[in-house]
């Protein structure tokens, strides 16, 4: 395992039912999951702790190896509101206030009630050829500035996750959108590779994330609301309500069905980049997340999309990761640990934190 030279803050992931704890110290990893329920009925905008939760951190913080009481908290990517906005990049001082004023305009919300953060977005590359048909007159009455992917998130769902954390005597300094940290760890290895434009997708139980990045800036952003947490089973024969999967052949895997809604939407979102990017195409898709580590699912996405496909891996920020851990489902927790790991590869989302 690749020696570090500090150690992470606490990595603390909300999940839909469990909150993932991961800290990268040295040579070692300490990773503890725990039920959690503040977003499994409401996952857009959450639901007090039951209780038992805040004691169970404090159970964990002293007897569960980690160090420290600074740590790095994600939401669901469910629990933002998200859109593409085209407006000119704020002075620091500046910048709160703006973008807690744009999230107003997008979302009908008041300023005192979201914070709000934003990514710029990489400028398409210019054709090489002139496009056949001319390109639309600009509105002069549209705002000007970089295209940037605006994010809030409302206080009164950020507190309901932060309050257990603070009876718990933690001490959060940051908070991150779920896919936008786990994009981070999954770039900390594939940038390593030539390949240019590289596409992600991040899913959660209602909502998978499509991004696509290339040399360590964010293309592109689309969220795809579905059910992708609790697989499909076949139609029992006596269930008149049940819809029959097809199956194209003898031994097939019924459970790939559910995933071609999916890939038939990143594919659009593929091909809509490719058209306004110069003929843009990404070179790998990487697939993480809570529900992602089915081969059904990469099987499905490689063969609909035509991209070679993979899971997500942790290489790049713990080489090796413990057996026990999977990539996909502690990618996010991977991610804001690889902030404070120094990595150089290193896709900066923090601004939209």
């Amino acid at each position: 395992m690749s020696i570090r030279r500090n150690t992470s803050l606490i990595a603390v992931d909300f999940g839909s039912t469990t909150v993932r704890l991961l800290q990268v110290a040295g040579q070692h990893v300490t990773a503890v999951e725990l039920p959690c329920e503040i977003f499994a009925s409401d996952p857009v905008n959450g639901a007090p702790d039951p209780g038992g939760l805040s004691e169970d951190l404090q159970r964990v913080i002293e007897g569960g190896g980690f160090h420290g009481r600074r740590c790095a908290v994600a939401l669901p990517s469910s629990a933002f509101l998200t859109d593409i906005v085209a407006i000119p990049e704020f002075e620091d001082e500046d910048r709160v206030e703006g973008l807690a004023c744009e999230a107003v305009d997008r979302f009908g919300v008041k300023p005192e009630e979201v914070t709000a953060g934003a990514l710029v977005l990489a400028p398409p590359p210019t054709p090489t050829i002139a496009p056949a048909v001319p390109p639309p007159v600009a509105n002069p009455g549209a705002p000007t500035g970089p295209e940037q992917l605006l994010l809030a998130v409302r206080r009164r769902t950020a507190m309901l996750a932060l309050e257990p954390l603070l009876r718990a005597e933690l001490a959060p300094v940051r908070l991150e959108h779920a896919a936008l940290a786990a994009l981070r760890a999954a770039w900390a290895h594939w940038s390593r590779q030539p390949r240019g434009v590289v596409a992600f997708v991040h899913v959660e139980p209602t909502l998978a994330t499509m991004l696509m990045a290339r040399d360590g800036a964010l293309l592109f952003h689309r969220a795809i609301a579905g059910q992708f947490g609790t697989p499909r089973s076949a139609a029992a024969a006596g269930d008149p309500d049940a819809i029959p999967l097809e199956v194209r052949a003898a031994g097939a895997d019924r459970r790939a069905f559910r995933w071609s809604g999916l890939a038939d939407e990143i594919l659009q979102c593929l091909r809509y980049v490719e058209r306004r990017g110069a003929g843009q195409w990404p070179s790998a898709l990487i697939a993480s997340g809570p529900c992602a580590g089915q081969v059904e699912l990469i099987a499905t996405l490689e063969s609909i999309c035509g991209v070679p496909t993979h899971a997500m891996t942790g290489c790049g920020v713990v080489d090796p990761l413990p057996a026990t851990l999977s990539p996909e489902i502690w990618a996010t927790a991977l991610g804001m640990a690889a902030v404070d790991l120094e990595q150089r590869t290193l896709l900066d989302t923090r601004r939209a934190a």
